[in-house]
C-alpha cells in the first residue's frame, strides 16, 4: 500500500497568469516562489519560509498554469476538482475575509457560515477564472491538537 504524508500540493489552470498572481497573492496572501513569465508560478501560503525559492527551489503550496481556454458552463457537473480548501487562524478570520473580498468585488458563492459535519466555519467563493476556493477555519476550542496525528515522517 502506498502511505502519502501528506497533500504537497495542487496546480489550478487560469487563462490569466497575471490576473490570477494578482488575486492570489494580493487577496489571499500566497508568495511567489517561482515563475516563468506567462506560463507557470508557483506560490507558497506559509508552508515554506520566505527565503526558499528560485530555481531549484520552487516548491510550492499552489502553482498556476496558464491555459488558453476557460472553464465549461458546466464544470460543477464533471469530474475534476471541486475546490480548493484554505484554512484560516479562526472563524473570526473566515468572517473578516467576506468582508475583504465583498469589498474588492470577489463573488461569494455561500457563506459565512459553519458546516455541520465537521464545526468548520467557511466561505465559498470564485477566482478570477471560476476555479472555486473554500476558506475555512475550526470553531471547535481544542482544534488542531485534539485531532491531528503526530508528523508522519519516521513512519515506515
Amino acid at each position: 500500500m502506498i502511505r502519502p504524508l501528506g497533500v504537497a500540493h495542487v496546480n489550478l489552470n487560469v487563462t490569466d497568469l497575471e490576473r490570477s498572481l494578482r488575486f492570489y497573492t494580493e487577496l489571499l496572501g500566497f508568495r511567489v516562489a517561482f515563475q516563468y513569465e506567462g506560463a507557470v508560478a508557483w506560490l507558497n501560503v506559509g508552508q515554506y519560509r520566505d527565503d526558499v525559492q528560485g530555481m531549484g527551489r520552487g516548491f510550492h503550496d499552489l502553482a498556476l498554469y496558464q491555459v488558453p481556454h476557460g472553464l465549461p458552463a458546466d464544470y460543477r457537473k464533471r469530474a475534476g476538482l471541486n475546490h480548493l480548501a484554505l484554512r484560516l487562524r479562526s472563524p473570526a478570520d473566515v468572517d473578516a475575509a467576506a468582508e475583504t473580498l465583498r469589498a474588492a468585488g470577489v463573488k461569494l458563492l455561500k457563506g459565512p457560515l459553519t458546516h455541520k459535519e465537521d464545526n468548520d466555519r467557511y466561505l465559498y467563493l470564485e477566482d478570477p477564472d471560476g476555479n472555486v476556493i473554500e476558506l475555512v477555519s475550526s470553531t471547535l476550542p481544542d482544534w488542531p491538537a485534539a485531532y491531528l496525528r503526530a508528523p508522519m515522517l519516521d513512519a515506515d
